[in-house]
């Protein structure tokens, strides 16, 4: 009796121990919100210097519209010297949104790479997916109708894996 009160003990306090530890990977979703919309400000007022860094603290999180942003900055040198290997990392990552117009960069650089570095951006891609892709991001994507248009787009969309909480945390690859 006392050795199944022990082990029910220990494992209560393991798993207090992992709620405790995922506590440190959620953001509630107001301080998210206002976190993105400033990202998303700071690159409209073209302010690349300061866009780039809270881009990517939102790219890292699964944001497709800032990873795709964050693709194009890397493409064009805007706030930071091009860098082709992250660009096609973010803007593969980015086209799990499906959508058509994010899709022309990409293959602009499937067209223009050579083969064997396309080889290399490709495995880099494929990380930044396992680390920052929908999956590991805990997102949902789905056909969803607009007003005005017959056509369902595809978004992805960040869901509460707590009442009022967003899961954020990830390795970061695109750091280095």
């Amino acid at each position: 009796m006392k050795k199944s009160i022990l082990v029910l003990c220990g494992m209560l306090l393991t798993s207090g121990m992992a709620h405790a530890t995922n506590q440190a990977d959620l953001l509630d979703v107001k301080t998210y919100k206002a976190e993105y919309e400033t990202a998303i400000s700071l690159y409209q007022q073209k302010d690349y210097t300061n866009a780039l860094p809270a881009l990517e603290v939102m790219a890292q999180r699964g944001e497709k519209k800032a990873q795709y942003i964050l693709g194009t900055m890397y493409l064009n040198g805007q706030g930071t010297a091009q860098d082709l290997m992250k660009s096609y990392a973010w803007l593969s990552v980015a086209n799990e949104q499906k959508n058509k117009h994010w899709k022309r960069p990409l293959n602009m650089l499937n067209d223009k790479l050579p083969a064997d570095y396309l080889t290399i951006v490709s495995e880099e891609a494929d990380k930044y997916q396992a680390l920052y892709g929908v999956k590991a991001q805990k997102m949902k994507c789905r056909n969803i109708k607009t007003l005005g248009s017959k056509k369902p787009t595809h978004m992805c969309m960040k869901s509460e894996v707590k009442d009022g909480y967003y899961y954020v945390a990830g390795q970061s690859v695109a750091a280095n």
